[in-house]
This record gives structure tokens, C-alpha cells and sequence, in this order.
């Protein structure tokens, strides 16, 4: 396993870098040395995509990912009567996320509670993102212009490296940091802030809350400054609505609701719309690349495969969902609400309930790819939800009525006006955030920051049941229910046991030891064995 030291102070890059037909190591170590192996902008703009920006991925390929964000909330349950012998992804892909679906002291720890590591691989991913773009951002000032829109060029990539060290920050931080609490964020703990490629042999220190945020804004807008000069590239490449709808979302967090919906209004007065779902069927894709209201996306949505049932000719069989929605989220759902069938609804092989629609949603649509993704996607829709959000913390209900409204009337049937007010009003946004970004990274970051909101402070009580499953019968032993209790110290992450050795510096997160009940589910006699 690398080493944190190691993921700051080490160069990574892929084969997507290959200059002057040098091999990877020689290419670092020249790199180290006189940096003469970066001829121009368009390498370090190949490099900000190869190794900066999250790849995409198949369905299937839950390695590397930020997919710990959905199993750690309230969003979906496993299928506790799955049939481990005829779908194994679910059944391994919940095995990988036991440590975070529990909540365990120890997210290294497996579902025998043995320690095996491997939980530093975000953290470690995300300071090898943050790295590459401190490269990028150290040498793209000085790289010759032989052309007339290199400079302009040169302002793009600079501006996206600044866009993408932010929000791997803010990643970072709403994992392994304490919620922003304003009274407390000069005291509570944040993340180590690394702003240089360099080799620097010191031991690293965590900065506060405020620091860390601080930063993250800084980069928002160095970036903004650089991309109002820009054209949008693609999507997949960030632009200045982007930057705008991140910074939205960060002060929203920072519970500075002036600034988050002042960027959320820069947002909505851009060359954007809200798609009409009166114009999608259910099983369709309702949100992907080409949307209206997709305004930048970067990394995969693995974790659709798992709510897939399909039909095996070469078996002769019927596969079922790995995983399900929870009764929760479901029940927000009204009838007249479009969602209900386009985000949720029944699978198409066997009818069942609980079922995630929005990405996939059927197996005669559903492809190996999605082309957008479940942990860093904005759209649209969230600079309303900002908006409204933060209106209505400031006591301007009418302000933030008009905004839900509007967007309303793309997502439901016969919507009825808004008119509601203080608390009643602010629970009401939560549940339509709940409803709206279902399953796209939002929730467990959401349900952090309800813990500290001044106004409205709120948190929940969460039970997550695990299934132990046999492997010589292909069905459930046992089931282990875990509960999360509200304002559990456990919706912070505590740092990687590897990153802590090695850092003593860095310190934990403590979280509390967790006791589980147990049970044996009922077997339903009247199955065959699927042989």
C-alpha cells in the first residue's frame, strides 16, 4: 500500500502521458529533476484529464470509486433474500463496503471485523488527484504560446486544475472532517491542505474546518477567474457554471446562505434549462450527458448495475436486484410526482418494488456504460434547491416558494403552489433534495450538514441490516442489523489505520464501538433450488 507521505510528494501518471516515447519512470524521474519532458499546454491539459478527473467506469467496475458515499446514508438496502449464487457483483460489492455500511470504528476492517486494509484508497486517490493538479497549476504559467489561443488555453487548464483541487477538497473534508459548524469551524478538525508538487519531508498536520474550507473556496475562484475567459469544452471538462454550482453547494455547507444563493442564481441565469420529465418514460435514462440541465460530470455510475434484475438465456434463469431503495426514500415519493416511476418503480423482469429507475432503469435500455456519474455530477436542478434553501433560511419564504415552484412544474403532475413557511418549508426542501438526487452522491453529505444547521438543526436514526450469506447453499445464514443513532459522531469517517500510522501527526476521528442484533429470516419453503 502507498504511503500518504508517499501520495504527496510522488508524481503519479497513467499511460495517458506519454512524451518523447520515455517510459513512465524515466518521465518521472526527468520530471523531478528539470521538468524538461512537459513541452507545451496540451500536455499538462492531457495530464489534468488522464489523471486528474475521475475516469469513467462500467457498470460493474466499483474499484476506485467514491461509492462509499451511498452505502454510509439512508438511500438503499440490500436484498437480504438475494440468492448470492446467481449474481455475485451485489453480493462482493456489499462484501467491499461492509466496514463503511456499518460504520465501523475501523473502515479496514472486513465483515469478520478482521483488519485487511484497503480503506485508504480514497483518501489516497483523491491526494494523488490533488497532486496532479498542484503540478498543473505550478507549471502551466510558464509553457511557451507559439499559437494565438494558447494563452487562453493555458487560462483554461489552469482554471480547471484550480476547479478540480476544490472539489477533491471538499470531498476529503465532508469524509474525514467534522460537518461545518460556524461556531466551532476554527476549532474542528478538517484535513491536511497540500498546495505544492514538490518533495516536502515533513510531517503533515490536519488544517481546521475553516482553513480547509477557506482553501477550497480560494481554488473556486482562481477558477472562476479563469473560466469566465473560457468556452465550455465538453461536459466532462469543467467550465464556469460548474464552478459556480460547486461554489453554491460549498457555502451552502458553510451555512453562508447569502453567497450560496448568489451563486446559485449565477447558475440559473445560465445557458441551461430544466428537462420537462413529461418528456421522458419510464425506464428511460432521466438524467445523462446530453440533458439540458447536465452541466458538468466527471467519473462513473457503477452502482446502477446492482438494482438491475435481468433474464440469463445461457442459465435459464431470473437474477434479482442486489440492492433495493428504502422504504424511506420511496414513501416521499407522491403519485403525481413523475419521479415516482422515472427515479423509482418496478424492475422490468420480475415487477419488483424498490427499484432505482433514474440511471438503467430497465434491461431493454440499460447498456454496460452510464455517461454520467454518481458522485460528481451537477446539474441544474441543485442551484434551485440551493436557491430555495438558502432563501428560506434567511426568512425569505416567498422568495424560495417561487424558485420550488417553478421547478416543480418538471416534476410533477397538477403540482401544487408552494406556500409554506419556516421550518414547515425547510423540511420540505430537504425531502424534495432527497427526492430529486436520489442515489447521485447528495445524501450522505446532506444528512451530515442537517446535524449542525443553526436554524433547523435535524438528524435521524438510521438501521442498516447486513446479510451473511452462505456460500455452499447460496442463501442468507444470517442478517446483523447496525444502527447509526442521530448526530452519531460515526458521520465522520475516522482517518485510514495506514494513514495514521505513518502520520502520528494526523491524528483520528473516534468513532464509537458498533454493537449489532442478530437474526435468521424466515425461509420462503416454497422456492426451488435454483439448480
Amino acid at each position: 500500500m502507498k504511503t500518504f507521505k508517499k501520495i504527496l510528494n510522488t508524481f503519479v501518471i497513467t499511460s495517458v502521458m506519454a512524451i518523447s516515447g520515455t517510459s513512465c519512470s524515466d518521465f518521472l524521474e526527468e520530471y523531478s529533476q528539470d521538468l524538461a519532458k512537459v513541452e507545451g499546454w496540451n500536455d499538462l491539459d492531457e495530464l489534468l484529464l488522464g489523471d486528474a478527473y475521475f475516469p469513467p467506469a462500467m457498470l460493474t467496475d466499483n474499484n476506485g470509486n467514491l461509492d462509499i458515499i451511498h452505502f454510509m446514508g439512508d438511500e438503499i438496502v440490500p436484498n437480504i433474500d438475494y440468492d448470492a449464487g446467481t449474481g455475485g457483483y451485489g453480493y462482493t460489492y456489499l462484501d467491499d463496503m461492509f466496514a463503511f455500511y456499518t460504520w465501523m470504528p475501523d473502515t479496514g476492517v472486513n465483515k469478520l471485523r478482521e483488519y485487511k486494509g484497503g480503506d485508504a484508497e480514497y483518501w489516497n486517490d483523491l491526494y494523488k488527484r490533488i497532486n496532479v493538479c498542484n503540478m498543473v497549476l505550478e507549471l502551466i504559467d510558464e509553457q511557451p504560446e507559439y499559437h494565438s489561443d494558447d494563452a487562453i488555453q493555458k487560462t483554461r487548464v489552469k482554471g480547471e486544475a484550480h476547479f478540480l483541487r476544490a472539489a477533491f477538497y471538499y470531498f476529503l473534508v465532508n469524509l474525514y472532517g467534522k460537518p461545518y459548524a460556524p461556531a466551532t469551524a476554527d476549532s474542528d478538525l478538517g484535513v491536511p491542505v497540500k498546495l505544492t508538487g514538490s518533495i516536502e519531508d515533513v510531517e503533515f498536520s490536519r488544517f481546521t474546518l475553516n482553513e480547509t474550507y477557506a482553501q477550497i473556496l480560494a481554488d473556486l475562484e482562481a477558477a472562476e477567474e479563469c473560466l469566465s475567459q473560457t468556452q465550455r469544452k465538453s461536459v466532462y471538462r469543467a467550465d464556469i457554471l460548474a464552478a459556480y454550482l460547486l461554489h453554491s453547494r460549498v457555502c451552502l455547507y458553510m451555512q453562508n446562505w447569502n453567497d450560496a444563493a448568489l451563486y446559485a442564481e449565477k447558475v440559473m441565469s445560465g445557458d441551461c434549462r430544466l428537462l420537462n420529465l413529461v418528456s421522458k418514460s419510464n425506464g428511460d435514462d432521466c438524467i445523462y450527458a446530453t440533458s439540458p440541465e447536465t452541466i458538468f460530470s466527471s467519473g462513473g455510475y457503477a452502482i446502477a448495475a446492482a438494482f438491475a434484475d435481468f433474464y440469463s438465456n445461457y442459465w435459464d434463469m431470473e437474477y434479482e436486484p442486489s440492492f433495493y431503495l428504502s422504504d424511506d426514500m420511496v414513501s416521499l415519493y407522491a403519485d403525481n410526482d413523475l419521479r415516482k416511476g422515472r427515479y423509482v418503480g418496478t424492475s422490468e423482469v420480475l415487477e419488483l418494488d424498490n427499484v432505482f429507475r433514474k440511471v438503467n432503469g430497465q434491461q431493454s435500455k440499460a447498456s454496460s456504460y452510464c455517461t454520467v456519474s454518481s458522485q460528481l455530477l451537477l446539474r441544474l436542478p441543485e442551484a434551485y434547491l440551493n436557491y430555495a434553501e438558502a432563501m428560506a433560511y434567511m426568512g425569505k419564504d416567498s422568495e424560495a416558494c417561487k424558485k420550488l415552484d417553478e421547478f416543480l412544474k418538471t416534476r410533477m403532475l397538477d403540482a401544487d403552489p408552494v406556500s409554506l413557511s419556516g421550518n414547515d418549508l425547510i423540511d420540505f426542501i430537504r425531502e424534495e433534495r432527497a427526492r430529486e438526487f436520489l442515489v447521485e452522491g447528495h445524501r450522505w453529505f446532506d444528512l451530515r450538514r442537517y446535524t449542525v444547521c443553526e436554524p433547523y438543526p435535524w438528524s435521524k436514526t438510521i438501521a442498516h441490516e447486513f446479510p451473511f450469506y452462505n456460500t455452499n447453499t447460496f442463501e442468507t445464514d444470517y442478517v446483523e442489523c447496525f444502527v447509526l443513532e442521530k448526530n452519531d459522531p460515526a458521520y465522520t469517517l475516522p482517518i485510514p489505520r495506514a494513514i495514521r500510522n505513518f502520520q502520528i501527526s494526523i491524528g483520528n476521528n473516534l468513532r464509537p464501538e458498533r454493537p449489532s442484533t442478530k437474526y435468521v429470516p424466515e425461509k420462503d419453503d416454497d422456492d426451488d433450488d435454483w439448480w
